[in-house]
């Protein structure tokens, strides 16, 4: 009852919080064209040779060539646009496998995408906020909190894993190379792929404990039957081998947790080498000025560092999940509270790292200048295309019909506030994934021309 009464409020302010957004988004779009009237007036205005001539007021757009401050446009226009194609992206990959009905999830092929971008605390942060708050809010049958919170430490896990990784020497050599060679892309599939598997294992195999799950392999029945007699002998020799050092209770109790942990392990294997080159994909064909600017650091060579701030936004967002965790009848006792208290070790470590051995904020800020420059300086020509400025105005268009639909809804609906959500969604959905699309055929047409 209150998983139901939760999602109402969310729906509720989902609802809320779309209008607003709608309305800001619209307010912005009115500044711009406010300031491009101005900027023509004051150009058509004659000159006096005591007067310079005035400044034309930067449009807040992703190809403008004079950002408003490099911190916001990094967020609207870098971080936010990466953050919002993670999501979508794990929310695909977890739609297709649940209709397919596949033995691969796909549900973290857009963490993968931002921890190789952003790092591993982004990562992280696009995790949780995919199955605590996505994954939550869609899951079709109640008590989704009680399932689906959970496996938000395997997707933290991954992320870190893949952010770490990602900031290796190797990584960013094997993204230079134009034709990486074979074994180079076997290296890839296995570090990012089978390692990955193996670290996400480890809180898998925690969180099935916690659940009484237990592996299942959808394999041919022969084949599963086969495999399962050989796990039995396994374990078997496992308990035999332990026994004789730890004791009867000891050998029980690792024999049970070593077999599992082979389950799991061989059942992410695919799902995660999947997901990693799915990410890599998109990351070489759609955004190859971020993976300029962000991987391979620039003209200076040099990656962004994280932020102090970004541990407390993980453990803002984790906060919620854990209260729910620790609060759940199924869950309470010692038995469990310190697997949902292990990120906040993380949290805490991060934090005080990163404060202490970080970066300092005025260097974090030059840096963040230069590379809002760099972009607006490379996506400029673009922003002149006859085609942007038709989508441009056609969405402008579709923003007001957006609006003007939602404000009819509460006039012919009962329940309007859950039908203009999914309306939002919808809307604001494909509205994305065109937003999506055009930046990575304006980062692709960017890198095209200047390298020709």
């Amino acid at each position: 009852m209150s998983d139901d009464f939760g999602k109402e409020f969310l729906m509720l302010g989902g609802t809320i919080a779309g209008f607003v957004v709608a309305m800001i988004t619209l307010m912005e779009k009115l500044l711009d064209i406010q300031n491009r009237l101005k900027t023509r007036k004051e150009a058509k205005a004659p000159s006096s040779s005591e007067r310079a001539w005035p400044e034309a007021s930067p449009a807040i757009d992703f190809f403008s060539s004079r950002p408003l401050r490099g911190a916001s446009y990094l967020l609207m226009y870098e971080t936010g646009v990466i953050v919002a194609a993670g999501l979508l992206l794990n929310y695909v990959g977890l739609t297709l496998s649940r209709h397919l009905e596949s033995i691969l999830f796909l549900d973290m092929t857009g963490t993968a995408l931002v921890a190789f971008l952003l790092g591993p605390w982004w990562g992280a942060i696009a995790a949780l906020m995919s199955n605590s708050i996505v994954n939550w809010l869609l899951y079709p049958e109640s008590g989704a909190d009680v399932v689906i919170f959970p496996w938000s430490l395997v997707s933290m896990t991954g992320a870190f894993y893949w952010g770490w990784m990602a900031r290796q020497t190797g990584f960013r050599k094997y993204l230079r190379t134009g034709k990486s060679s074979a074994l180079s892309h076997v290296w890839f599939l296995y570090i990012f792929g089978v390692g990955g598997a193996v670290v996400m294992s480890l809180p898998g195999t925690f969180v099935q404990a916690a659940l009484h799950e237990h592996s299942i392999f959808s394999l041919n029945p022969e084949v599963a039957d086969t495999l399962n007699t050989r796990v039995l002998q396994w374990e078997q020799t496992a308990h035999q081998y332990i026994e004789s050092i730890f004791g009867l209770t000891w050998a029980e109790s690792i024999g049970w947790w070593v077999v599992n942990w082979f389950q799991n392990w061989i059942r992410y294997v695919p799902d995660k080498t999947m997901s990693a080159a799915i990410a890599l994909v998109v990351l070489k064909y759609g955004y190859p000025l971020f993976e300029r600017e962000l991987i391979h650091g620039g003209p200076e060579g040099v990656r962004q560092r994280d932020e102090r701030i970004l541990p407390l936004v993980l453990g803002l967002i984790y906060a919620p999940s854990f209260a729910a965790l620790i609060s759940s009848e199924i869950y309470q006792g010692s038995a469990y509270w310190p697997l949902w208290a292990m990120p906040w070790l993380f949290i805490v470590a991060g934090y005080f790292y990163l404060r202490y051995w970080g970066p300092g904020a005025a260097a974090l800020n030059e840096a963040r200048l230069q590379r809002a420059e760099r972009y607006a300086r490379a996506l400029k020509p673009i922003g002149k295309e006859a085609s942007y400025e038709f989508c441009r105005r056609l969405t402008f268009a579709t923003l007001i019909a957006s609006l003007v639909f939602a404000l009819c809804l509460p006039i012919l609906l009962m329940d309007f506030y859950r039908v203009t959500f999914k309306f939002f969604c919808v809307v604001y959905g494909f509205l994305l994934v065109v937003h999506l699309i055009r930046i990575a055929i304006a980062q692709n047409i960017s890198i095209a021309r200047a390298d020709g």
